[in-house]
Protein backbone atom coordinates (compact mmCIF):
# COMPACT_ATOMS: atom_id res chain seq x y z
CA UNK A 1 0.00 0.00 0.00
CA UNK A 2 1.15 4.00 -0.97
CA UNK A 3 2.00 5.64 2.05
CA UNK A 4 0.59 8.94 2.86
CA UNK A 5 4.03 10.49 2.38
CA UNK A 6 4.82 9.27 -0.75
CA UNK A 7 2.80 12.18 -2.33
CA UNK A 8 2.80 15.35 -1.38
CA UNK A 9 -1.19 15.57 0.62
CA UNK A 10 -2.70 18.01 -1.26
CA UNK A 11 -2.03 16.25 -4.34
CA UNK A 12 -3.19 12.69 -3.22
CA UNK A 13 -6.05 14.95 -1.58
CA UNK A 14 -6.83 16.66 -5.35
CA UNK A 15 -6.81 13.16 -6.97
CA UNK A 16 -9.09 11.72 -4.26
CA UNK A 17 -11.45 13.70 -5.31
CA UNK A 18 -11.20 13.26 -8.80
CA UNK A 19 -12.29 10.00 -9.04
CA UNK A 20 -15.01 10.47 -6.34
CA UNK A 21 -15.88 12.95 -9.09
CA UNK A 22 -15.24 11.00 -11.69
CA UNK A 23 -17.58 8.04 -10.50
CA UNK A 24 -20.00 10.70 -9.90
CA UNK A 25 -20.23 11.74 -13.44
CA UNK A 26 -19.75 8.16 -14.83
CA UNK A 27 -23.13 7.57 -12.98
CA UNK A 28 -21.72 5.06 -11.45
CA UNK A 29 -22.90 6.87 -8.37
CA UNK A 30 -26.32 8.13 -8.63
CA UNK A 31 -27.90 10.34 -6.48
CA UNK A 32 -29.41 9.09 -3.35
CA UNK A 33 -26.68 6.37 -3.55
CA UNK A 34 -24.70 5.34 -0.64
CA UNK A 35 -21.04 5.70 -1.49
CA UNK A 36 -18.36 2.73 0.06
CA UNK A 37 -17.42 3.62 3.46
CA UNK A 38 -14.23 5.18 4.17
CA UNK A 39 -12.45 2.47 4.49
CA UNK A 40 -13.52 0.89 1.57
CA UNK A 41 -12.48 3.94 -0.69
CA UNK A 42 -9.04 3.95 1.43
CA UNK A 43 -8.32 0.20 0.20
CA UNK A 44 -9.73 0.87 -3.31
CA UNK A 45 -8.05 4.45 -3.57
CA UNK A 46 -4.98 2.86 -1.92
CA UNK A 47 -4.29 5.89 -0.10
CA UNK A 48 -4.83 6.56 3.90
CA UNK A 49 -8.40 6.94 5.88
CA UNK A 50 -7.51 10.72 6.45
CA UNK A 51 -6.96 11.53 2.87
CA UNK A 52 -10.20 9.89 1.89
CA UNK A 53 -11.88 11.61 4.98
CA UNK A 54 -11.04 14.98 3.58
CA UNK A 55 -11.64 15.02 -0.03
CA UNK A 56 -14.98 13.34 1.44
CA UNK A 57 -15.72 16.48 3.60
CA UNK A 58 -14.64 18.92 0.59
CA UNK A 59 -17.24 17.51 -1.33
CA UNK A 60 -19.97 16.99 1.71
CA UNK A 61 -19.01 21.15 2.13
CA UNK A 62 -19.84 21.96 -1.19
CA UNK A 63 -23.09 20.00 -1.39
CA UNK A 64 -22.34 16.98 -3.79
CA UNK A 65 -22.12 14.91 -1.18
CA UNK A 66 -24.47 14.40 2.29
CA UNK A 67 -23.26 12.88 5.13
CA UNK A 68 -26.24 11.64 7.53
CA UNK A 69 -25.45 9.75 10.91
CA UNK A 70 -25.92 5.72 11.07
CA UNK A 71 -26.69 6.45 7.25
CA UNK A 72 -23.28 7.03 5.71
CA UNK A 73 -22.59 9.40 3.02
CA UNK A 74 -24.78 9.40 0.40
CA UNK A 75 -24.82 11.36 -3.60
CA UNK A 76 -27.13 14.86 -3.06
CA UNK A 77 -30.20 14.45 -4.60
CA UNK A 78 -32.31 17.96 -5.44
CA UNK A 79 -34.81 17.96 -2.57
CA UNK A 80 -36.92 20.94 -2.77
CA UNK A 81 -35.24 21.57 0.71
CA UNK A 82 -31.83 20.53 -0.75
CA UNK A 83 -31.77 22.85 -3.46
CA UNK A 84 -33.16 25.64 -1.31
CA UNK A 85 -30.62 25.20 1.30
CA UNK A 86 -27.80 25.34 -1.58
CA UNK A 87 -29.15 27.66 -4.27
CA UNK A 88 -31.70 30.05 -2.78
CA UNK A 89 -30.14 33.29 -1.35
CA UNK A 90 -32.88 35.62 -0.15
CA UNK A 91 -34.68 35.75 3.01
CA UNK A 92 -37.28 37.29 4.90
CA UNK A 93 -37.02 40.84 7.18
CA UNK A 94 -36.43 38.67 9.98
CA UNK A 95 -33.33 36.48 8.13
CA UNK A 96 -35.16 33.15 7.79
CA UNK A 97 -35.46 31.58 4.21
CA UNK A 98 -38.41 32.27 1.88
CA UNK A 99 -40.73 29.61 0.37
CA UNK A 100 -42.12 30.39 -2.67
CA UNK A 101 -44.58 29.02 -5.23
CA UNK A 102 -43.59 29.35 -8.88
CA UNK A 103 -46.18 30.32 -11.81
CA UNK A 104 -44.88 29.58 -15.89
CA UNK A 105 -45.99 32.44 -17.14
CA UNK A 106 -44.36 31.48 -20.67
CA UNK A 107 -42.64 29.08 -22.75
CA UNK A 108 -40.87 28.95 -26.20
CA UNK A 109 -38.11 27.41 -28.21
CA UNK A 110 -35.96 30.14 -29.63
CA UNK A 111 -32.30 30.95 -30.87
CA UNK A 112 -29.85 31.71 -28.27
CA UNK A 113 -28.94 34.97 -27.94
CA UNK A 114 -25.32 36.18 -28.13
CA UNK A 115 -25.17 36.30 -23.61
CA UNK A 116 -27.18 33.46 -23.71
CA UNK A 117 -24.55 31.48 -26.39
CA UNK A 118 -21.89 32.82 -24.69
CA UNK A 119 -23.19 31.79 -20.93
CA UNK A 120 -24.22 28.05 -21.94
CA UNK A 121 -21.06 27.67 -24.13
CA UNK A 122 -23.10 27.34 -27.10
CA UNK A 123 -22.55 27.78 -30.90
CA UNK A 124 -24.27 30.75 -31.60
CA UNK A 125 -27.78 30.71 -32.98
CA UNK A 126 -28.13 27.11 -31.27
CA UNK A 127 -31.35 25.74 -30.19
CA UNK A 128 -32.79 27.01 -26.51
CA UNK A 129 -35.92 26.98 -24.65
CA UNK A 130 -36.98 29.96 -22.27
CA UNK A 131 -39.19 29.35 -19.68
CA UNK A 132 -40.50 32.90 -17.43
CA UNK A 133 -41.76 31.70 -14.38
CA UNK A 134 -43.33 34.05 -11.75
CA UNK A 135 -42.35 33.46 -7.55
CA UNK A 136 -44.98 34.49 -5.43
CA UNK A 137 -44.95 34.51 -1.64
CA UNK A 138 -48.52 33.66 -0.23
CA UNK A 139 -49.60 35.11 -3.68
CA UNK A 140 -47.56 38.44 -3.94
CA UNK A 141 -45.66 37.94 -6.33
CA UNK A 142 -41.72 38.37 -5.49
CA UNK A 143 -39.82 37.75 -8.58
CA UNK A 144 -40.07 36.86 -12.21
CA UNK A 145 -37.26 34.53 -13.47
CA UNK A 146 -36.14 33.89 -17.39
CA UNK A 147 -34.56 30.91 -17.95
CA UNK A 148 -32.72 29.36 -20.86
CA UNK A 149 -31.40 25.89 -21.14
CA UNK A 150 -30.06 23.65 -24.17
CA UNK A 151 -32.09 21.83 -26.05
CA UNK A 152 -29.36 19.30 -26.66
CA UNK A 153 -29.69 18.39 -23.08
CA UNK A 154 -33.17 18.77 -22.48
CA UNK A 155 -34.59 17.44 -25.94
CA UNK A 156 -37.78 16.59 -24.98
CA UNK A 157 -39.05 19.80 -22.77
CA UNK A 158 -42.31 21.12 -23.29
CA UNK A 159 -44.58 23.83 -21.98
CA UNK A 160 -46.58 20.84 -20.19
CA UNK A 161 -43.89 18.61 -18.75
CA UNK A 162 -42.14 21.68 -17.43
CA UNK A 163 -45.62 23.10 -15.51
CA UNK A 164 -46.46 19.59 -14.62
CA UNK A 165 -43.38 19.06 -12.40
CA UNK A 166 -43.99 18.38 -8.84
CA UNK A 167 -40.55 19.90 -7.45
CA UNK A 168 -37.99 22.18 -7.13
CA UNK A 169 -36.67 22.93 -11.44
CA UNK A 170 -33.60 21.26 -10.25
CA UNK A 171 -35.13 18.41 -8.69
CA UNK A 172 -36.87 18.10 -12.12
CA UNK A 173 -33.46 18.32 -14.20
CA UNK A 174 -32.10 15.29 -11.94
CA UNK A 175 -35.19 13.13 -11.70
CA UNK A 176 -36.18 13.49 -15.89
CA UNK A 177 -32.84 14.19 -17.34
CA UNK A 178 -30.36 12.52 -15.01
CA UNK A 179 -28.76 16.20 -15.04
CA UNK A 180 -27.36 17.23 -11.25
CA UNK A 181 -26.46 20.98 -10.79
CA UNK A 182 -23.38 20.87 -8.33
CA UNK A 183 -22.15 24.76 -9.13
CA UNK A 184 -24.03 28.27 -9.66
CA UNK A 185 -22.52 31.54 -9.98
CA UNK A 186 -24.50 34.87 -9.78
CA UNK A 187 -23.67 38.13 -10.37
CA UNK A 188 -26.22 40.92 -8.71
CA UNK A 189 -27.07 43.96 -9.98
CA UNK A 190 -29.73 46.49 -10.21
CA UNK A 191 -32.22 47.27 -12.65
CA UNK A 192 -35.67 49.10 -13.53
CA UNK A 193 -38.86 47.88 -14.08
CA UNK A 194 -40.01 47.70 -17.74
CA UNK A 195 -43.51 46.66 -18.75
CA UNK A 196 -42.82 43.14 -19.09
CA UNK A 197 -41.72 43.16 -15.86
CA UNK A 198 -43.65 45.43 -14.11
CA UNK A 199 -47.04 43.97 -14.92
CA UNK A 200 -46.46 40.34 -13.84
CA UNK A 201 -44.72 41.81 -10.43
CA UNK A 202 -47.65 44.38 -9.47
CA UNK A 203 -45.99 47.19 -9.51
CA UNK A 204 -45.02 50.35 -11.62
CA UNK A 205 -42.70 50.89 -14.59
CA UNK A 206 -39.40 52.36 -13.23
CA UNK A 207 -39.93 50.81 -9.75
CA UNK A 208 -36.33 49.93 -8.41
CA UNK A 209 -35.67 45.63 -8.78
CA UNK A 210 -32.49 43.63 -7.87
CA UNK A 211 -31.37 41.52 -11.12
CA UNK A 212 -29.15 38.53 -10.53
CA UNK A 213 -27.63 37.06 -13.97
CA UNK A 214 -26.93 32.93 -12.61
CA UNK A 215 -25.55 29.90 -14.65
CA UNK A 216 -25.75 26.84 -13.36
CA UNK A 217 -23.29 23.99 -14.15
CA UNK A 218 -23.41 20.38 -13.70
CA UNK A 219 -19.89 18.33 -14.11
CA UNK A 220 -17.09 18.70 -16.00
CA UNK A 221 -17.84 22.42 -14.95
CA UNK A 222 -20.61 22.62 -18.19
CA UNK A 223 -22.72 25.00 -18.20
CA UNK A 224 -26.86 23.71 -18.53
CA UNK A 225 -28.70 26.75 -17.40
CA UNK A 226 -28.72 30.87 -17.79
CA UNK A 227 -31.26 32.67 -15.78
CA UNK A 228 -32.08 36.49 -15.17
CA UNK A 229 -33.59 37.05 -12.09
CA UNK A 230 -35.85 40.40 -11.31
CA UNK A 231 -36.86 40.86 -7.76
CA UNK A 232 -39.07 42.89 -6.10
CA UNK A 233 -36.81 43.26 -2.49
CA UNK A 234 -39.70 44.90 -1.22
CA UNK A 235 -40.07 42.37 1.89
CA UNK A 236 -36.99 40.23 1.46
CA UNK A 237 -33.57 40.62 1.70
CA UNK A 238 -30.63 38.85 -0.84
CA UNK A 239 -28.37 36.87 1.93
CA UNK A 240 -24.89 35.41 0.98
CA UNK A 241 -23.28 33.23 3.79
CA UNK A 242 -19.59 32.45 3.32
CA UNK A 243 -17.38 30.53 5.89
CA UNK A 244 -17.69 28.39 8.36
CA UNK A 245 -20.83 27.81 10.22
CA UNK A 246 -20.49 26.15 13.52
Amino acid sequence: MQTESAKPNQRLFESVRARVLDRLRSGEWSPGDRIPTEAQLASEFDVGIGTIRRAVEDLVAQGVLIRRARRGTTVAKHTDDHSFDLYFSFVDEAGEPLKLSAQMLGFKKERASPDVSRALRLPQGARVARIDNLRLLDQTPLMVDRIWIPLDRFADLSASTFAARRSSIYRFYQEHYGISVVRVVENLGACVADEALAEPLGIAVGDPLLHIQRTAFTYNDTPIEFRDRYVNSVGCKYQNVRGLQD
